[in-house]
């Protein structure tokens, strides 16, 4: 996890929450061993409160050029001023410490579940047929006429039923920027297109158009069904870390669901009245 909170800072979060008791050495907190980089009123600052600091997991030289341990300095300063202003008593400084406690806690508890977890083959093969029948491989090659209102797209309509070109007249009045290709849209799958004009495209055959206007948030569409093709699904190597995602974001709200159900949540004032 790529913590970027100064150590006595995030330590102070936990500490001013559950009541300022503090150990006597940050040491006993962060690490054992850790190295004594310097003291501030008795408050030391580690190699691994710089490590933690800055991100950097092991670097040889923690004390850098750039200011790192001075900033952390200053930092601390600044926090043992807070807590003798009692700004740490403060009710929304108090909600403010526990509400990052609580994100800093339930995010590790995530990453270490997540960090267990491992799936067979046979999950995985299952769940790629899964996605692969649930997902059309069908795909479209469309043209389309958009325009602002009913009236027009009927015209353009009408205007098809008498033998005028599909092109000429996407070229003529469609306000797309598929207009100078003759509102040709290329290739494309179900899901790349809005509903209603994927409902539209669907309910038509290779050469057909459609008999009314169909709306979406962009305006009135005229759209002409070149072709249809069928595609074949990724193969499980391809898409194997995204299947895996899958597994685990289930795996996660089963856990999620799981520490619901066992616990005990009361709502003193209805969510409607929030």
């Amino acid at each position: 996890m790529d913590i970027r909170i100064a150590a006595p800072l995030l330590l102070a979060t936990l500490v001013l929450v559950s009541g300022c008791e503090r150990p006597d050495t940050l040491q006993e907190a962060v690490a054992p061993d850790a190295e004594t980089l310097v003291v501030i009123n008795g408050m030391p600052i580690t190699r691994a409160d710089v490590f933690a600091y800055t991100g950097l997991d092991g670097a040889p030289d923690p004390v850098r050029p750039d200011g790192v341990l001075e900033e952390l300095i200053n930092l601390e300063l600044l926090r043992q001023e807070a807590i003798a202003q009692g700004i740490d008593q403060e009710i929304e400084i108090q909600i403010i410490l526990r509400n990052m406690e609580i994100g800093l806690l339930a995010s590790e508890v995530i990453e270490r579940r997540a960090r267990e977890m491992t799936f067979s083959e046979e999950e995985i093969q299952t769940e790629y047929d899964a996605q692969v029948a649930a997902y059309s491989t069908a795909e479209y090659r469309a043209r389309h006429i958009l325009v602002e209102d009913a009236a027009e797209a009927r015209q353009i309509i009408v205007a098809l039923q008498e033998g005028a070109d599909f092109a000429e007249l996407a070229a003529a009045h469609s306000q797309d920027a598929s207009a100078p290709e003759g509102g040709d849209l290329g290739w494309f799958a179900p899901g790349q297109m809005i509903p209603a004009f994927t409902a539209a495209v669907e309910a038509l055959e290779p050469g057909e158009y459609t008999p009314e206007p169909v709306q979406t948030r962009f305006g009135w569409h005229v759209i002409l069904l070149e072709d249809t093709r069928e595609t074949a699904p990724p193969p499980l190597e391809e898409v194997r870390p995204q299947v895996e995602e899958i597994l685990q974001a289930r795996a996660l709200r089963a856990f999620m669901d799981g520490l619901r159900a066992d616990a005990d949540i009361e709502f003193p004032i209805r969510p409607e009245q929030y």
